[in-house]
Parts: structure tokens; C-alpha cells; sequence
């Protein structure tokens, strides 16, 4: 018996150091990479084109931009934002980007126990508000783009007017 246990734990042993060993590439054989998400100059240059419709409009807001994943590249929050502007902005993007949908459309599924789980699961807060759209190139979302702080309507049209800088 205790041979045994030897042998298993050796086993073990080997393979834990295999895996550890291994290149990651070898370890995510099979799984296609994500697509390229925006980079930090067409983020920034969104947000500034985000600020200026924000300016025309004559409201406050906080833009952000994420990956498909919902990681951040970029966010501002204009002068006069409120503080918690931020947040939301990068929890509409966020969820825009992980469902390939403006965040608007998703407030039935925002409803959920489902919902409830995903949102408890993901790195930040996501909000089910109309406010951000996806980013998408040749048909696939590779990010998207949130802005909070003005009517619901008003964060959308800042993002729609940013969107060509992707």
C-alpha cells in the first residue's frame, strides 16, 4: 500500500511539473486567440471625440474603453462627472463587450439569477444601462465603448459619435 502511494504521489508529482514546465501556447493548444481589441490611440482618440459630443450636448460624462474581455484600455471622466460616472461607464462597456450587444439591450437578462451569478463573477461591476455599444471589425467585437453621466440617450450618442475612431 505505501508503495503505492509513492508511485501515485511520484505520478502526481510529474504531472504537476509537467504542466507547470509546459509553454503556455502548448498548454492553450486548440484555443483560438482572442481578436485584437482597440488599441490605446483609437481608445483615446474615442474619448476625445466622446467629450466633444458630451461638450455640444452641454452634459458631463466618463467614457471607457475595454477589450472583448472587458479589461480597460482607456477612460476619462470629464470636469463636473460625477465620481461614480467611472464605474458605470466601465461596467456598460464591460458588458457590451462580453455579450457583442449595446448594454441597453440586456436589461430582461439583467433581471436574472443567471445575470446575478455573471455579475458576481466578473472583475467589476456590470451595468445593464443604455450607455455603451460595441466595437466590432469584420463582424466579430473586439471591445467596446461606455459612457455614463447624462440621460441614458445622451451617453449613447457620445459613444456613437466616437465609434469611427475604431
Amino acid at each position: 500500500m505505501l508503495n503505492r502511494r509513492r508511485a501515485f504521489s511520484a505520478l502526481a508529482s510529474l504531472v504537476v511539473a509537467t504542466l507547470v514546465a509546459a509553454p503556455a501556447g502548448a498548454q492553450q493548444r486548440g484555443v483560438p486567440a482572442p481578436p485584437p481589441g482597440p488599441t490605446m490611440e483609437q481608445a483615446l482618440s474615442a474619448l476625445d471625440a466622446a467629450r466633444g459630443a458630451a461638450d455640444t450636448a452641454g452634459v458631463k460624462l466618463s467614457c471607457a474603453v475595454v477589450d472583448s474581455r472587458g479589461d480597460l484600455i482607456a477612460l476619462a471622466r470629464m470636469d463636473g462627472a460625477r465620481f461614480y460616472t467611472t464605474d458605470v461607464a466601465r461596467g456598460k462597456a464591460a458588458l457590451s463587450a462580453m455579450f457583442g450587444q449595446p448594454s441597453g439591450n440586456l436589461g430582461t437578462f439583467a433581471s436574472s439569477p443567471a445575470f446575478q451569478n455573471f455579475n458576481e463573477a466578473a472583475q467589476t461591476p456590470l451595468y445593464p444601462f443604455q450607455g455603451a455599444l460595441p466595437i466590432t471589425r469584420n463582424g466579430e467585437t473586439i471591445g467596446a465603448m461606455g459612457c455614463s453621466g447624462a440621460s441614458s440617450q445622451q451617453d449613447e450618442d457620445a459613444v456613437s459619435a466616437a465609434l469611427d475612431r475604431f
